[in-house]
């Protein structure tokens, strides 16, 4: 499932159901549900807002355009002056973002927004949310989000800390049935990707040490691309080892009190590994490769990651931790 959670624009009071994406930063909602009140202020501006792994399987691309207004946004129990935008119907008349709209907590790396304060940076410049820091996890069929604070009864034992690049990428080495097989790999985490994607030339590697079948398909308009199929009672064991073994030892030499300086593997929950079940115990797996990023070596690593783990971004350490989840499926 996607992580969402209700948002209140307070000029009209509308409560919207918002996708929460942790690989964007912008407040957008879909056409029509925007309703302005006297706190709205048109800025006249407009926005174009490219999204990345749209479809369920992690392909795919959407391009959505607006209007930008500034109005004060309650989310949850706190608020922000913000920078949102009302989205335009697609040329069907449809609206190309899930349930009410998305809320991004990522950084201005990323925002499409000419500048504006992201989201989750509004909340924590307003006094909103201190410490500057937001906790996700998703497991049992719903997903928590945790604002301001470290919640230790949502996990089990320490976190596992690393540095991050920007919000929310890091560097950690890639594990296959407890082994590492690739050291210091770029990896966004992205809250608002259904799967798995990394590069063609990893994931084939991978699917070849966990005797996957796959396919490679070529398109003009995609590029290439890698699926995978596994029986569907003997998924593969694969994680992320955080943090890298490379930051790990220079934390140590530096004795940093922000990154580990042990590396903990956190593998993918096996009962998230099932993209598509095609019978006769052949599954499409949610691990596929791509070159059409723009970073040829990037990996985004979407919600089955977050199914069982705690995952705590705090952006006033500029780390990210990692630990089990006690709701953990």
């Amino acid at each position: 499932m996607k992580p969402r959670h209700v948002v209140e624009t307070l000029s009209e009071a509308n409560n919207l159901t918002l996708l929460i994406d942790t690989g964007s930063s912008d407040i957008i909602v879909n056409p029509g549900l925007y309703k302005r009140g006297p706190q709205s202020v048109d800025i006249h501006s407009n926005f174009t807002n490219t999204y990345g792994t749209t479809e369920d399987d992690g392909s795919g691309t959407g391009t959505v355009t607006g209007t930008l207004y500034n109005d004060t946004v309650k989310f949850g129990a706190v608020s922000a002056h913000q920078t949102i935008g009302s989205a335009q119907a697609g040329a069907n008349g449809e609206a190309l973002i899930p349930a009410d709209g998305i809320v991004g907590f990522a950084g201005l790396e990323v925002s499409a927004f000419n500048g504006a304060s992201p989201f989750f940076h509004s909340l924590c410049e307003q006094g909103e949310v201190s410490p500057c820091r937001f906790g996700i996890t998703l497991g049992n069929g719903k997903g928590t989000q945790v604002l301001g604070a470290l919640d230790e009864t949502l996990f089990k034992g320490e976190l596992s800390t690393t540095s991050i690049i920007q919000e929310w990428a890091l560097y950690a080495d890639i594990a296959l049935d407890g082994k590492i097989i690739k050291r210091d790999a770029l990896v966004e985490l992205d809250t608002g990707t259904a799967t798995v994607i990394g590069p063609i030339d990893d994931v084939i590697a991978i699917f070849k040490a966990a005797s996957i079948q796959y396919v490679v398909q070529t398109s003009q308009d995609a590029g290439t691309s890698v699926t995978g199929y596994f029986p569907c009672d003997r998924p593969p064991t694969l994680g992320l080892s955080i943090p890298s073994q490379s930051n790990a030892t220079t934390a140590t030499r530096q004795k940093s009190k922000l990154v580990s300086h042990r590396s903990s593997i956190f593998n993918i929950a096996p009962d998230q590994w099932i993209a598509a079940d095609n019978g006769s115990n052949n599954c499409t797996a949610i691990l596929s490769g791509t070159d059409a990023f723009p970073l040829p070596d990037l990996w985004v690593v979407g919600q089955p990651f977050f199914h069982g783990t705690y995952v705590d971004h705090n952006l006033e350490d500029r780390t990210l931790g990692f630990a089990a989840a006690r709701c953990a499926n």
